[in-house]
């Protein structure tokens, strides 16, 4: 009898090991996944993450008070010279690129497509490539990529880059209807997003 009572006892102790270390394994992993759907830190790591979208003017610079561009002088299409002053009253998006940069030529559809949403008002965005030699080369890019409602214009010794202090390519500026710098941004975007739209509405209705 005693060890019967004995044996009893030992499964009685054995299984609530079992169920002890059920317990256990179960809560180290609901610890180690963030203690599951109720836990706060996890429910926000389930919150979908900012789009792309939402943060397409994230590095956009926008400056306390528009400031003066230094004067530019660049190439059109039709070989005429020409500077941002031909381009007065207008809202400018004035992008500088190259053929030789992967993102500006990335860019360039989002821009024409930009360029498309605000036709008919007073909306132009430029594309100003700093290629060495002549316009041909670039030109001859953006007919092959479709690009055709860009305003282009090409300097191929980069004064204006210089004159308007980039760092790099691709750098873009917004331009207010004086001629102003609203702000920049240096570095890929995109360029067709409402976040941009917003960014050149806002322009546009500041008279």
């Amino acid at each position: 009898m005693p060890n019967r009572l004995h044996r009893i006892v030992s499964q009685i102790k054995t299984r609530r090991l079992i169920i002890l270390l059920l317990l256990m394994g179960g809560a180290m992993t609901l610890y180690l996944n963030g203690g599951g759907e109720s836990n706060p830190a996890n429910r926000q790591n389930q919150t979908a993450a900012p789009s792309a979208t939402a943060d397409a003017m994230k590095n956009f610079v926008t400056h306390a008070q528009a400031r003066p561009v230094a004067p530019l002088s660049f190439e059109l299409e039709n070989g005429d010279m020409a500077g941002l002053e031909a381009f007065r009253g207008e809202i400018l998006v004035v992008n500088f690129w190259a053929t030789w940069c992967a993102p500006c030529r990335k860019e360039m559809p989002q821009l024409e497509a930009l360029q498309a949403h605000f036709a008919g008002q007073d909306v132009r965005v430029i594309a100003l490539s700093l290629d060495r030699g002549k316009r041909d080369k670039p030109l001859r890019f953006l007919k092959e990529l479709g690009v055709s409602q860009l305003t282009f214009a090409h300097d191929g010794s980069y004064t204006s880059g210089l004159a308007v202090g980039l760092i790099g390519l691709p750098t873009t500026l917004l331009i207010d209807r004086d001629g102003n710098e609203i702000g920049r941004l240096a570095g890929e975007a995109d360029w067709n997003s409402p976040a941009t739209h917003r960014l050149v509405e806002a322009a546009l209705a500041d008279q």
